[in-house]
Order: C-alpha cells, then sequence, then structure tokens
C-alpha cells in the first residue's frame, strides 16, 4: 500500500512522541491563561485519524500528547498541525472539502463524491468495508467554521494591522443561493469562508496559521 504524504506527516509526529523527542508547547495555558515557564508531561493517548486518498477513507492510529500547567494544574490536549480538536479528518481534509463546496455549485453529497461514486472506507486484510463518508460531515465541519465569529474577528484585526490593503477585506464571499434557506445560514457559510481564506493569510503573514489552537486562538487572538 502506498504511503501517502499525509500518513508520512502524521507517522513523523508519532514517531517524535514515541522517541520522546517531544517540546512543551508555547504561548498561555487555554485554561488559566497565565504564561509558565514551561509545561509537565500528563500523559499520551491514542488517536485514530482518517485522511482522504484518491476516492477512499483511510484511518491510521497516531498519539496526542497532553500536557499539565504548574499555574492552574489543569491539563490539555495539544494538536499537530494535521489535526483539529475533536474532528477524526485531518485538517488538510476539511479545508479543501469545505473550500471545493463553498467556492461550486455542489451540493454536500457531490462534495463527498468521487468519480461519480461515493468516498468509500478503504477495506483491510481483503476485507470489504461498506461506510461511506457522509454528506452531513461537511455540513458539520462548516457549522463549526462559521461560529467560530471571535476567532474570526481578531484573526482579522491582526492581518489589518500587517497588511491593510489584503483582499479578504474587499472580497465580499458570495454564496450560491441554493445552498442554503435561511439568512443565517447564508451568513455561516461566509464567515466559514472567510475564515479559511483568513487562516491561509495568516499563516503568510506570521508563519502560523490560525488552526489548530484555534481554541486558544477563539479567546486570546
Amino acid at each position: 500500500m502506498e504511503v501517502t504524504p499525509v500518513e508520512e506527516i502524521i507517522q513523523r509526529h508519532t514517531d517524535s512522541i514515541t522517541s520522546g523527542n517531544i517540546k512543551p508547547p508555547w504561548g498561555s495555558c487555554p485554561k488559566c491563561f497565565e504564561t509558565p515557564n514551561t509545561y509537565k508531561l500528563h500523559e499520551c493517548r491514542k488517536r485514530r485519524f482518517r485522511f482522504i486518498v484518491g476516492c477512499f477513507v483511510r484511518i491510521v492510529l497516531s498519539l496526542l500528547v497532553r500536557w499539565k500547567c504548574p499555574i492552574c494544574g489543569r491539563t490539555f490536549t495539544e494538536y499537530p498541525a494535521f489535526a483539529l480538536p475533536y474532528k477524526r479528518y485531518v485538517l488538510m481534509n476539511i479545508e479543501v472539502l469545505c473550500e471545493d463546496y463553498l467556492e461550486n455549485e455542489k451540493s454536500y453529497q457531490e462534495t463527498v463524491s468521487c468519480e461519480d461514486g461515493a468516498i468509500g472506507y478503504e477495506g483491510k486484510n481483503d476485507k470489504i468495508d461498506e461506510r461511506q463518508l457522509s454528506a452531513s460531515t461537511p455540513w458539520r465541519w462548516l457549522g463549526l467554521l462559521g461560529s467560530m465569529n471571535n476567532t474570526l474577528t481578531g484573526a482579522l484585526n491582526l492581518i489589518r494591522q500587517k497588511a491593510a490593503n489584503s483582499y479578504i477585506f474587499r472580497e465580499l464571499f458570495p454564496i450560491f443561493s441554493g445552498k442554503y434557506h435561511t439568512r443565517n445560514r447564508k451568513l455561516l457559510l461566509q464567515n466559514a469562508w472567510k475564515l479559511l481564506q483568513a487562516n491561509q493569510i495568516f499563516g503568510h503573514l506570521f508563519g502560523d496559521k490560525i488552526f489548530p489552537r484555534y481554541e486558544i486562538a477563539r479567546t486570546r487572538i
């Protein structure tokens, strides 16, 4: 089975943890918002990540690290650059499929289709996996992204300070009328699209994208 670039990224992350090459996170604690000198390693836990290869979904086992803040004594999970909290699919797939849906006159079902068929799960050991990527999955992704108003506002404020002429302040982000039935859903989709674009701009300007540290960003940015 061919190893994909995404799989290599996940494997490098896993190897760095199993080899003990783990660096404490930077910045303030996401629980108390204080900034300690360092964090204490609390535990490592298993996490299965899903990613799309062509017309199939693969699942790979990796690890997530939990750290303990010496100031407040609470623990938190540090997510690698390819992951989002509470989401099983890798961030790269979330970004690509959400942008594909927003930029084109596609339905959710068409967005999760490949070669006129549904994106299915890759079987193992000659066993067929009949599961398919659900059309409701990108719907939920966009619902999350579109509801992150504080993160979007904060990110735009920082972008404006460094690149006031950025196209993001001129773009209207029009949504095809067939994609929503209410004004609230339209605004949510527009916010999701704008946040995805802001994430890319943020990375170019500051060398560090908004995601996956959005839980901290939502409060601090």
